[in-house]
């Protein structure tokens, strides 16, 4: 049998690898989350690092390390500050909740509404009043139970986050200074040839990098922007209002610009003309923004012209499977789908017309013999 499997040595290698890497990942699977979006940090930012680290004269070490504490800070500042005036808005007493300025604007939408349906009625003879008022008490009685019940286990999962976020930030300080080694690593071991290797490696880059600066970039500004219009005109709590357009921001055909327009729609129903007039232009700024910013922000990727409708499908399909990380995840999967099957399809394509022209070329020589 000893024999035997020495004649299948290609077969037992494939087989140890197999069940060495299944197990390697099986251990690390609390971390693949932390893994995968370090990962991603890591390929967009790459290029950049290098960049930084030729520049100055100083280790690579303490370079990636101020590079990774100046950057994890500007950007966890402002989003632990909206998650924390979220946190606020959710958990605290009912009757806050309810005298918010968002809740009431929205009854007085809900106002306006019943108003209307009430004249509908009065008009067809038809009671649509009734009904539409208990279908939407029962909403938004149900959107506000999910709403605390989400809360209380962001709260409870707390703990697990941060260290979660402990993780992510040691994985992308290593990819980062291991970038080097890692990328020869992967060209010396490599199933495929070389030159495709390099070509995919690039496509993983761009793909990260165009999430990373088109999209998390973009949707900062888009959201801070809507914030602050906020903020001027009175309309919305500014945290709150920033959180949930840098979170759709992520999302095609939706985007940002449709949180900043329902804040003028609410404006223009409880009578606060200049307040809408002036939230309008604010989100049809913020919704420019992206077509204005993204050519400059974008990497080879930038010139893709993916349908909106496949963008919106991946975000969402990878939200419903990741969670909040399909934010990032599905955009990165989207664009990296888009530049890396052409490669494949060309490489097949190739490697297929040299078996087949070889194979021709051997049983032509066989018949001669």
């Amino acid at each position: 049998m000893i024999d035997a499997l020495k004649e299948k040595s290609q077969l037992v290698t494939w087989v140890l690898l197999f069940i060495l890497g299944a197990l390697f990942l099986y251990i690390n699977l609390p971390f693949v989350v932390p893994l995968i979006l370090a990962g991603i940090f890591a390929m967009g930012l790459i290029n950049f690092t290098n960049r930084i680290a030729n520049r100055v004269r100083a280790p690579r070490w303490l370079t990636v390390f101020g590079l990774v504490f100046v950057g994890l800070g500007a950007a966890c500042v402002p989003l632990s500050l909206a998650l924390y005036r979220v946190t606020v808005h959710l958990t605290g007493k009912q009757e806050d909740l309810q005298s918010s300025p968002i809740v009431e604007q929205l009854k007085n939408l809900q106002n306006q509404g019943m108003g209307l349906l009430k004249k509908a009625t009065e008009w067809t003879g038809y009671d649509l009043a009734t009904p539409a008022q208990g279908m939407t008490e029962s909403v938004f009685k149900k959107i506000g139970g999910w709403l605390l019940a989400y809360s209380s286990d962001v709260v409870a999962q707390l703990p697990g986050i941060l260290f979660n976020f402990f993780i992510f930030v040691l994985f992308l300080y290593f990819l980062l200074l291991k970038a080097g080694q890692i990328k020869a690593f992967v060209l010396r071991y490599s199933v495929v040839d070389e030159k495709l290797t390099e070509s995919l490696i690039q496509v993983a880059k761009d793909s990260c990098a165009v999430t990373l600066f088109s999209t998390f970039v973009i949707g900062l500004i888009q959201a801070f922007l809507i914030g602050v219009g906020g903020l001027i005109f009175g309309e919305g709590d500014f945290w709150l209002v920033v959180t949930v357009t840098f979170v759709v921001s992520f999302i095609p055909i939706i985007g940002a610009a449709p949180v900043g327009f329902l804040l003028a729609i609410l404006a223009f129903i409880g009578g606060r003309t200049g307040p809408g007039i002036g939230m309008a232009v604010v989100a049809t700024v913020a919704g420019t923004i992206d077509n204005v910013l993204k050519p400059f922000l974008a990497g080879n990727l930038g010139d893709q012209k993916i349908n909106p409708v496949i963008g919106f499908t991946c975000v969402i399909g990878a939200i419903v499977m990741f969670g909040i990380s399909g934010l990032l995840l599905g955009p990165v999967i989207m664009n990296l789908a888009y530049g890396a099957i052409p490669l494949l399809l060309k490489h097949l394509k190739h490697n297929g017309s040299t078996f087949f022209s070889n194979h021709a070329s051997t049983s032509d020589g066989r018949t001669d013999t």
